[in-house]
């Protein structure tokens, strides 16, 4: 099992994506809950961990200097960044660190298990298969099957489908960028996903988005504003997501989000 260890100065951040991880069924084991940047090293000198989740915004020690101190004397532990704010500057730092991933939240859990699976294997690829549990999931056996079929068209159709998975929250996703990133006509593909989907460029974007707004709505660890996660999985106008959100769910977010309070 790959041993994480968890770093943020918030109790319900750090129980909340510790009980993710061991809910995503992959061969990922928390060993540790970090308040701060001295806890997180104490732990690190006691378990050697592989894997190291951590918040940016931390007093005393932020995230990114901690990292910095990591890599010195961890070279092989990899990291995943974990931030509320969506600062360029945050992220261009961590990719200059050699981070893993750079995580917005709140998170939802089917980004955080597509991000374990690249994880997992990533690790495998430094540390070989010989030291973690082969697991089969769910997610992994269905991954792409839907859609590779044996024609060229479907093998394209998964590879722009697993882009808007990755990039859903993009505001500037559209069909005509998307399209021209993979040599096709706008049209065409479109057209493509309807066949083979039964959903256009647009319905299977937007229902997409509405279903991890859910995500983040089901989980009462996010205490989200409503504007805040319009923007979060790709809407700069909160009215107009909220119209979509009533237009599918039957409720508006809000009540949806109070709905069993």
């Amino acid at each position: 099992m790959w041993q994480v260890i968890i770093v943020d100065d918030e109790s319900i951040i750090r129980k909340g994506l510790k009980q993710y991880i061991e809910e995503c069924s992959l061969p990922f084991r928390v060993i540790g809950l970090a308040r701060n940047a001295a806890e997180a090293m104490e732990l690190m000198e006691q378990t050697a961990p592989h894997v190291l989740f951590v918040d940016i915004n931390m007093p005393d020690v932020n995230g990114l200097d901690l990292l910095r101190l990591v890599k010195c004397r961890f070279e092989r532990i990899v990291a995943v960044m974990i931030s509320g704010y969506d600062h360029f500057d945050y992220a261009r730092q961590a990719l200059q660190l050699q981070a893993f991933d750079y995580m917005l939240k709140p998170v939802p859990k089917s980004d955080l298990k597509r991000l374990l699976l690249r994880l997992d294997q990533h690790l495998r690829s430094i540390y070989g298969d010989d030291q973690v549990e082969v697991v089969k999931t769910k997610g992994q056996a269905v991954q792409g099957e839907a859609l590779i079929g044996g024609s060229d068209g479907s093998v394209v159709l998964c590879k722009v489908t697993a882009y808007i998975e990755n990039y859903y929250y993009d505001p500037d996703m559209n069909v005509s960028r998307v399209a021209a990133m993979f040599h096709m006509n706008h049209t065409y593909l479109s057209k493509r996903m309807k066949q083979e989907l039964g959903a256009t460029f647009l319905e299977y974007l937007t229902e997409l988005r509405i279903s991890k707004a859910k995500e983040i709505l089901d989980n009462s660890m996010h205490n989200i504003k409503i504007g805040d996660l319009a923007v979060k999985v790709g809407y700069t106008n909160q009215y107009y997501f909220s119209r979509l959100f009533k237009n599918r769910v039957g409720m508006s977010p809000l009540e949806y989000k109070n709905r069993d309070a």
